[in-house]
């Protein structure tokens, strides 16, 4: 596995396809913590939020980096189209995991905010980030060439999803009208309500860690969906 990983980073970084997403994130951070102070949680917010729109970006370049013919023989030395994908889910999550840390120890180290953040800032900012990287990345493979035979559906679908993923979050008193309806969709609402808290929070409540374990529950499983829906489209 550790070879199928070097070759997928590797190779994903000769595609040069990593830049436009990337260079977005540098300039959106400092864009952001040009002006100071700024207040830490709802900064942090704000950045999850373009981690989550831009982890789709770089969910589907890392599915589309190989051409189908290289595809095929890459799978072959993977010995499975499920080792194949995970390798590349990997990837990705590495790649959320790198630019979640950037994100909260950037504006640490230039002083951006109005006061030095406190361990407690800097751990729901990072489970902030990370989080919506991980339900970005599960949401967009959903629709990679995997599964969607149409390259401009598959560009579609993935704005579509995240765009309606964050609308809901903003929606939450009219779909809790709807009994169970909650907890189909995908949970954004969870990091956005924890990250309104104000920077005066001395303890993190309980109910912090159940809602960011539920947005992991949730992305896990909808990568499990993707497994299950790529077998049995390869039948």
């Amino acid at each position: 596995m550790t070879s199928l990983l070097r070759y997928h980073f590797i190779n994903y970084l000769r595609t040069y396809k990593y830049v436009p997403p990337f260079t977005i994130f540098i300039l959106c951070l400092v864009v952001n913590y040009t002006f100071t102070p700024n207040p830490i949680l709802n900064s942090y917010s704000f950045t999850a939020i373009i981690l989550f729109f831009l982890m789709g970006w770089f969910t589907v370049t890392l599915f589309h980096a190989e051409d189908e013919g290289q595809k095929v023989i890459t799978t072959l030395h993977a010995k499975s189209r499920t080792r194949y994908n995970l390798g590349i889910f990997i990837i990705c999550v590495l790649i959320g995991l790198f630019l979640s840390c950037v994100s909260v120890i950037y504006p640490t180290l230039i002083g951006a905010f109005g006061e030095k953040p406190r361990f407690i800032h800097q751990l729901l900012g990072f489970l902030s980030h990370f989080s919506l990287a991980v339900l970005a990345i599960a949401l967009s493979a959903i629709f990679t060439r995997e599964l969607v035979n149409n390259k401009q559906n598959t560009w579609w679908g993935v704005l579509a999803i995240l765009i309606v993923s964050v609308v809901i979050a903003t929606l939450k008193e009219t779909i809790l009208q709807i009994k169970g309806l909650i907890w189909l969709l995908p949970p954004v609402r969870f990091s956005l309500e924890i990250m309104s808290s104000e920077d005066s929070i001395k303890s993190i409540p309980n109910s912090f860690y159940w809602q960011f374990a539920w947005i992991f529950i949730y992305a896990s499983f909808v990568i499990l969906l993707f497994f299950l829906l790529s077998n049995r489209k390869r039948k």
